[in-house]
């Protein structure tokens, strides 16, 4: 049987504990942090830790402010918020000159993009790798201007619905259980609509430049209608070191729906991490690296509109 990670707290300065769960060595030669999306927790990557293969690497799981056993604290509810948590954490639990693998989907995702936009001198020194899901460095507000009147009218209509859940998130809570019941806690309806506010004021798109330094696996599922696939053909375009995996038929829930697609990816990004370092360079001494096959060069015209 499989050992319980190590539950702990982590305190913030606004009065939010994050929870963390840590499995894995004691002195790792990596370490993974994981950031779920926006209504799930950290057991959305239970899956995928119990499938990682058993070696000398440390997983921190974490609950986001506010979802899983998390408590929201007093600052209002934004992704560079979110990206300050996501240093503490790597802070706390990535000791010394250990690498890092980031490893977000969807809010996670553009945590760890706004990581790298406002904490750049992390990337290339403390993470030296990350695996990007079903996440975007920005445009998911569909009431934008330069969006056709009827896009513009859908955007406004998820806006005031998240004006509603913040006016009235019993009624809300309710009906989200009836439609959309999940196996783990939910945050409150209040705070779920201003974490998605969040979202879609959230944009990076000129700030990626950090993440040049680092192999960076882009995953997305061909069918994903929450965040449509053309997000992260944009990202992987965005940067030069990118390299992107589309799951045939995958949708928006990679993590707990195609696990073993997302392993594929993790497992290359560790490698890749692992590679970055004085140590494990030395240790393969001439032997040459092993690199996955290309991805294919894909167009805008590829994927769907939105």
């Amino acid at each position: 049987m499989p050992r319980q990670p190590i539950r702990t707290e982590l305190q913030r300065p606004d009065g939010a504990r994050l929870s963390l769960y840590t499995d894995g060595p004691d002195h790792p030669d990596l370490v993974l942090v994981m950031a779920h999306g926006w209504q799930a927790a950290a057991s959305v990557w239970d899956e995928l830790v119990r499938q990682f293969p058993r070696s000398r690497t440390r997983i921190v799981r974490y609950d986001q402010r506010g979802h899983g056993n998390s408590t929201a604290g007093r600052a209002q509810p934004s992704i560079p918020l979110l990206a300050d948590d996501l240093k503490a954490v790597i802070t706390a639990t990535a000791p010394g000159r250990v690498p890092v693998v980031l490893v977000g989907h969807s809010m996670g995702g553009m945590a760890c993009l706004a990581l790298a936009a406002q904490h750049p001198h992390l990337i290339g020194d403390k993470v030296t790798a990350a695996v990007l899901a079903a996440t975007t460095s920005g445009g998911l507000d569909r009431s934008a201007r330069h969006h056709p009147p009827i896009t513009r009218l859908v955007g406004a209509a998820h806006r005031a619905m998240a004006s509603l859940c913040i006016q009235a998130p019993r009624t809300a809570h309710r009906i989200r259980e009836l439609v959309r019941p999940r196996p783990y806690p939910q945050p409150p309806m209040d705070i779920t609509a201003f974490w998605f506010r969040a979202l879609l004021d959230h944009d990076v798109t000129e700030q990626l430049g950090a993440l040049s330094r680092i192999p960076v696996h882009v995953l997305v599922g061909d069918s994903d209608h929450n965040i449509p696939p053309i997000h992260s053909l944009r990202l992987a375009a965005q940067i030069p070191t990118a390299r992107l995996h589309v799951v045939a038929g995958g949708g928006h829930q990679l993590p707990t729906r195609h696990p073993e697609a997302f392993l594929a990816a993790l497992e290359h990004a560790c490698a890749d991490a692992l590679l970055a370092t004085p140590r494990w360079r030395a240790r393969l001494g001439n032997r040459q690296r092993r690199t996955p096959a290309p991805t294919p060069r894909l167009r805008t015209a590829d994927f769907p509109r939105t």
